[in-house]
């Protein structure tokens, strides 16, 4: 019998996929989140290096201007246990650093971290239907810093939550895989500021700063070449709600308050992936911004490798 595989996991097809679906294994898409693990006691590494180029940024009308920042380099792994066939614990601890723009160097840093449960309500990994929820613990940098390349984290906590659904079927006798998905960040604290602030304060500043909500929404396309090679897309969107910081600056006992406006970004990723088996294979792209407003443009090249246990 012909199967569909992610890593180790190994999708049973119906009747009718059996005869139409080639064997194929995955890596996954650069971006895209994956459904909960379907078997008690798998787990799943994959350890990512990202480089990230400023290459301008969106105003508030969506007009692409210059924009002065660092260039930047992370590494993230994507650590995945399943607890039953259909709760998995997810767990993504970042590291990153940054430098130039004539800026001092922030220092490798430990950012803010997700964790979240997932569960799988299908019994099967294609189509499947998973939803998300945990939280964002605040443990990056955000306030009293030495500069502001140092920020990191936002201090505050938010509860993560979101759905995601998967499917695989035949596209010119080849497999094609497609994920929808939806996830957003709602913060549950404010942070407390000092000094300078991933929040935009200077120096001499204390107060408070309130996050608004993020998150991101999109859909992933990975077509089977062969039943090593995959060609991957992700098509998705970033969004983020304002946040509002009051304050005081002491020296000067001037009062302080600000509220930024939404910020919106959407991002192509194409990428390659190439397996050596069913469980391990790896995959590396780039991602794009291609429009938005009041945000960033940054170029990010990415490579990672995945393995199953």
């Amino acid at each position: 019998m012909a199967s569909q595989a992610k890593g180790s996991v190994v999708v049973t097809p119906t009747d009718k996929q059996t005869h139409e679906l080639p064997e194929q294994w995955y890596t996954g898409s650069l971006f895209s989140p994956s459904p909960a693990l379907p078997e008690a006691g798998m787990a799943a590494a994959e350890p990512y290096v990202s480089a990230g180029v400023p290459i301008g940024a969106y105003n508030s009308s969506g007009a692409l201007k210059k924009n002065k920042a660092q260039t930047s380099i992370s590494n993230y792994v994507l650590m995945k246990y399943a607890v039953t066939d259909h709760l998995s614990l997810y767990l993504l601890p970042t590291y990153s650093y940054s430098w130039g723009n004539h800026t001092k160097h922030s220092g490798v840093k430990f950012n803010d971290l997700p964790f979240e449960l997932q569960y799988r309500f299908t019994p099967h990994y294609s189509p499947s239907f998973t939803v998300f929820l945990g939280f964002n613990a605040p443990v990056g940098s955000y306030t009293n810093l030495a500069n502001a390349s140092e920020g990191v984290g936002r201090g505050v906590w938010s509860i993560r939550y979101g759905v995601h659904s998967q499917l695989v079927y035949p596209f010119f006798s080849h497999a094609m895989r497609i994920r929808l998905w939806a996830v957003a960040n709602q913060p549950v604290s404010s942070a407390r500021l000092r000094n300078i602030s991933s929040y935009g304060t200077e120096k001499g500043f204390a107060g408070r700063g309130h996050a608004g909500p993020t998150g991101n929404e999109g859909m992933s396309l990975e077509f089977g070449i062969t039943k090593k090679w995959v060609i991957a897309l992700d098509l998705y969107h970033n969004w983020a709600a304002s946040n509002e910081i009051k304050g005081l600056y002491r020296q000067t006992k001037k009062h302080y308050y600000n509220r930024t406006g939404w910020s919106g970004l959407f991002n192509v990723g194409p990428a390659l992936e190439y397996n050596w088996s069913p469980n391990m294979g790896a995959i590396a792209g780039v991602i794009l911004p291609v429009a938005g407003h009041n945000a960033s443009r940054t170029l990010q090249t990415q490579c990672a490798v995945f393995a199953m246990f």
